[in-house]
């Protein structure tokens, strides 16, 4: 199986329920790249990514996307 063909198989929130994270009801999770103590990571299920908004992250900015 490639790369293409896993990302299209897994929806981010099969991948955020392995590890254990559940957004909250504004679609927000506590970032696991950073010391997080309140949720800075929004979900967008639609586009199958995340975004960490918080500046003491090396991802902030960035579209995750699995």
């Amino acid at each position: 199986m490639e790369i293409r063909e896993i990302l299209k198989a897994l929806s981010i929130q099969t991948v955020l329920a392995h590890y254990h994270l559940k957004p909250n009801k504004n679609k927000m999770v506590c970032c696991p790249f950073h010391e997080d103590k309140n949720p800075s990571m929004q979900v967008y299920a639609e586009t199958n990514t995340v975004l960490c908004f918080s500046g003491n992250c090396k991802m902030n900015g960035k579209k995750i996307d699995k």
